[in-house]
């Protein structure tokens, strides 16, 4: 029997439905990824808190904790979670900075308890952000510091030069342009690079987001408050250049800090963690 033959063009076909098909499935699932509910909450840690709930001007319904100091005065710092993490996930690692500071945290639209049908790793996150502040605005909280975590820290950055209730933030493991990232969905370097393009097409297609304008680094080129980047060259998940990045768009602003280690892995904690982070907003709210 004779073997059949495939034209050429019809291989070109088959490779390019399957490129289509597997930057729409990781498109997909990136929107929607497994959620991750803590069961970490603040009573765990002997942490009074209250419950709270706030709207973003599209109507989602966002949840999240209040957790006061120990007096009606105290400044306040908003914590924000990484993705696709929730606000249990950073608790532990931030209790630290209570009863010093107030707290509020919340879970961005999607993830945890909060509403919303998918996640914009970042892109309108930061409305997520503006409505925690109006919130406290509510509380006669006029003034807050920000720290952020992954895509919390890239929310913070971006949303800084639309609210000036930020006085000081601290973003870690930020990416500085969302686009940048898309590669690193893939693995394979032949092909990893039109995949993250055909996944840039779909985010604007059925989004209307260009993940090139999702961008940190443009963000906080005019700013000029105190602002900590921290960031790992151990780090796999968000590759070290986009903290460069960040300290290239930065290099105008005299009240820029940088705390770049050399052997932490995403998500780990520096020596004199607590110290330096709880410094630097002592200092600066």
């Amino acid at each position: 029997m004779n073997a059949v033959k495939i034209h050429p063009e019809l291989w070109i076909v088959f490779v390019l439905l399957f490129f289509i098909f597997l930057s729409l499935i990781t498109f997909i699932t990136s929107i929607r990824p497994p959620r991750i509910m803590s069961e970490i909450y603040p009573g765990v840690l002997g942490l009074k808190h209250e419950n709270v709930t706030f709207m973003t001007k599209n109507q989602l319904t966002l949840r999240g904790w209040f957790i006061p100091g120990k007096s009606e005065n105290q400044k306040t710092i908003i914590l924000l979670h990484g993705y696709p993490a929730d606000k249990g996930n950073i608790l532990p690692a931030l209790s630290f900075l209570n009863p010093e500071f107030n707290l509020l945290l919340f879970d961005f639209r999607y993830f945890g308890e909060s509403e919303g049908n998918i996640s914009t790793a970042g892109a309108k996150e930061t409305e997520d952000l503006l409505a925690a502040i109006r919130f406290l605005k509510t509380r006669g909280i006029n003034e807050v510091g920000v720290w952020g975590f992954s895509m919390g820290g890239a929310v913070a950055l971006m949303t800084a030069q639309r609210a000036p209730e930020i006085k000081a933030i601290v973003s870690e493991s930020s990416y500085a342009q969302l686009d940048l990232m898309l590669a690193e969905l893939f693995r394979v370097p032949l092909i990893k690079n039109v995949l993250a393009l055909l996944i840039r097409l779909w985010s604007n297609i059925l989004l209307g987001i260009d993940p090139k304008n999702v961008s940190p680094a443009e963000s906080v080129r005019n700013l000029n408050l105190p602002i900590l980047i921290v960031h790992s060259k151990n780090d796999h998940v968000i590759p070290f250049k986009h903290g460069l990045i960040l300290k290239e768009a930065l290099q105008d602003n005299p009240q820029s800090e940088f705390w770049f280690e050399t052997h932490l892995s995403h998500g780990e904690l520096g020596e004199d963690y607590q110290n330096r982070i709880r410094n630097f907003f002592v200092k600066h709210l």
